[in-house]
């Protein structure tokens, strides 16, 4: 029998966080170097993002989809779980993500 993973014990969804290592990766790919750039090109408020990259806040999926838009790629690059391992979005869901952005 398969295990459960503990948000589905507890009925919560599972945390996640911005994969800030990954997204920063990205913004120098295309020269931005700093968060007022990421802000800027992804019509994130900086103060907002400034959370996101400290890791005190899980993004929306609207956040993670305008960063994902921003910079290219799946969204799934840009998330992790809190222990820093990659978080893996169903391929459904993915499609769906992709086709909503």
């Amino acid at each position: 029998m398969r295990s459960r993973s503990p948000a589905r014990r507890t009925g919560r969804p599972e945390r996640y966080r911005l994969n800030a290592k990954a997204l920063r990766e990205k913004a120098e790919a295309v020269g931005d170097t700093g968060q007022t750039e990421i802000a800027r090109r992804s019509g994130i408020d900086p103060g907002a993002l400034s959370r996101l990259l400290a890791g005190t806040r899980s993004p929306s999926l609207e956040t993670v989809v305008a960063l994902a838009a921003a910079y290219g790629g799946p969204i799934e690059d840009l998330l992790s779980r809190p222990d820093g391992t990659p978080l893996r979005i169903p391929a459904q869901a993915a499609r769906t993500a992709a086709a909503v952005g």
